[in-house]
């Protein structure tokens, strides 16, 4: 059986979100694809995975770094952001928010 490539989904709506350390303040802006998920839905998902990836990898990843030295144990709230059509441009939308915001815990696009 012969594996055919997916082809770029252009017209998908994808999440972009913060996450702020009620604690510290600290901030994390990150983008997650909808899906048929609710935004909320979305946006739970995705920080699931990332608390995940904290846990079992070893990435030096400056939001990974932060979980795993007492972010997992603090309060986290999520707010979505904007809701951008194409991944294209809700990657260059993200970008731009990461250097607009300068949040904490961002290490990409600075």
């Amino acid at each position: 059986m012969t594996k055919t490539k997916r082809t770029a989904r252009k017209d998908s709506n994808y999440v972009i979100y913060a996450a702020r350390c009620v604690e510290t303040g600290a901030v994390y802006v990150g983008l997650t694809r909808k899906g048929s998920r609710t935004l909320d839905g979305a946006v739970k998902e995705r920080w699931r995975k990332h608390v995940s990836r904290a846990r079992n990898e070893n990435r030096k990843w400056t939001l990974y770094v932060y979980l795993k030295t007492g972010g997992l144990n603090m309060t986290w709230e999520h707010e979505v952001l904007d809701v951008v059509r194409g991944r294209a441009e809700a990657y260059a939308y993200e970008r731009e928010l990461v250097k607009m915001i300068e949040p904490d815990l961002n290490d990409q696009y600075l």
